[in-house]
């Protein structure tokens, strides 16, 4: 399988853009918002108008990890396949793995380290579950991850810490176990129908020159945020829309569809 072919390195990257995306790592879409880098946004000189964030409920919808489970199983990836939902354990597994690994990474610039940090961070009491589907194909594995979190207003203040840090980081260099890569980030206009959005395309040079590339799509409504992400050489800008379909999919399976 293509999955057990990455760099470690490169696995790694992709797990922490995935774990960063739940609380947001890109600047979010919302009406009436225009993404950095497009058409009519700010200039340096100019002071950059407030980003709308959602509302708060009152109280989030719950979900148990069986139901996020069943809506993830549910969805199709760009050839139609249905994905195949990762068991609870795996996941907590794999989150713990990807922590214990990220202790043995040197991030550059130094202040990217302590963003990744923040932004791999899951609040305590939050459900979450994903499942993931490999292309039959071309170079590239696709994975959906949601997460209900209790408070509303705690994923909206992550989105928006969030569309700081990543400013911040839009280029940095990874080296782990004596392999060293470049990332470097581009924000993508992707609508979703969710309540905030962002997306973005990252591509991670890797030491024998090869790129990964990742496009990660989230959209948030209410306190369920639901990303999708699809990594491989072969990925381009042009994934980002089957993504937000999945993105969608999921928010409208769950009831929480803006």
């Amino acid at each position: 399988m293509y999955l057990r072919r990455l760099a470690p390195a490169a696995l790694l990257l992709t797990i922490a853009l995935g774990l960063a995306a739940c609380g947001g790592s890109a600047a979010p879409t919302t009406a009436g918002s225009t993404p950095a880098g497009s058409p009519g946004a700010p200039s340096a000189s100019q002071s950059p108008s407030p980003t709308p964030t959602p509302t708060p409920t009152a109280a989030a919808k719950e979900f148990s990890q069986t139901e996020l489970a069943a809506i993830v199983a549910g969805l199709k990836d760009a050839q139609g396949k249905r994905l195949t939902a990762i068991p609870a354990a795996q996941l907590e597994e794999g989150i713990a793995a990807s922590k214990e690994m990220m202790s043995g990474v040197v991030i550059t610039p130094k202040a990217c380290a302590a963003v990744a940090d923040s932004n791999a961070q899951i609040p305590p009491g939050s459900v979450f579950a994903g499942g993931a589907s490999e292309s039959t194909t071309v170079r590239a594995v696709t994975a959906v991850t949601l997460v209900a979190f209790k408070d509303p207003a705690v994923l909206a203040k992550n989105v928006e810490s969030s569309v700081a840090n990543t400013k911040k980081c839009e280029n940095f260099t990874m080296e782990m176990q004596g392999q060293k890569l470049e990332s470097a980030t581009e924000i993508l206009t992707v609508p979703t129908s969710a309540d905030a959005s962002f997306a973005s395309l990252s591509t991670q040079t890797m030491p024998d020159g090869e790129k990964l590339v990742t496009v990660v799509v989230m959209g948030a409504s209410g306190g369920l945020s639901a990303t999708a992400v699809v990594s491989g050489p072969d990925v381009t800008k042009g994934s980002a829309p089957d993504m937000a379909r999945m993105v969608d999919d999921a928010l409208a399976r769950a009831g929480a569809k803006g």
